[in-house]
């Protein structure tokens, strides 16, 4: 199976579906926050794929957004959160206590604006950065999992070799 994974997309819904649009062949698309409505106009673009998402900290109408979830496919748990409640800026301590008390063999985030990826005591762990406003030098980014088999590959990937912001 695989799965695309994006977060801090901030309104720009374009964006998002340019994202899906490089990549027809995943299965499932998880939104880690910062703006939730985006996946819902993706949810009728696409209906050939499962999406998942959860609310960020610029989520504040989405009440019917979990803040964090745990989604089993393929008989992997992965975890979906934005960070923020995790305190991700400072540490993955309290993501990975979370991950490992639920029992997920992955743990995703965002929040940061940072791509990260890193295997940590039995846990995958990845923020796939943001697609429209990157921090610390980073690029526009998202995440691919792909998990089967054979084990789990958890990648993050340049945004912009798909897509070129406009100069201003």
């Amino acid at each position: 199976m695989k799965i695309l994974v994006m977060s801090d997309s901030h309104g720009r819904s374009d964006l998002v579906r340019k994202c899906i649009e490089q990549h027809p062949d995943v299965q499932a698309v998880f939104h880690l926050g910062d703006l939730a409505p985006d996946i819902r106009k993706m949810e009728q673009l696409f209906p050939d794929k499962q999406f998942y998402s959860v609310r960020g900290n610029c989520d504040f109408s989405e009440t019917d957004v979990p803040v964090e979830r745990l989604v089993t496919l393929e008989g992997t748990g992965i975890l979906l959160t934005h960070g923020h409640a995790h305190y991700v800026n400072y540490s993955l301590g309290t993501l990975l206590r979370c991950a490992k008390d639920k029992g997920a063999q992955i743990a995703l985030y965002g929040h940061t604006h940072v791509p990260y990826n890193m295997y940590h005591d039995g846990i995958y762990v990845m923020n796939p950065g943001s697609l429209t406003y990157p921090r610390n030098g980073s690029r526009p980014s998202y995440g691919l999992i792909e998990i089967t088999s054979k084990g789990i590959l958890i990648n993050t990937a340049d945004f912009n070799q798909f897509y070129t912001p406009p100069m201003n």
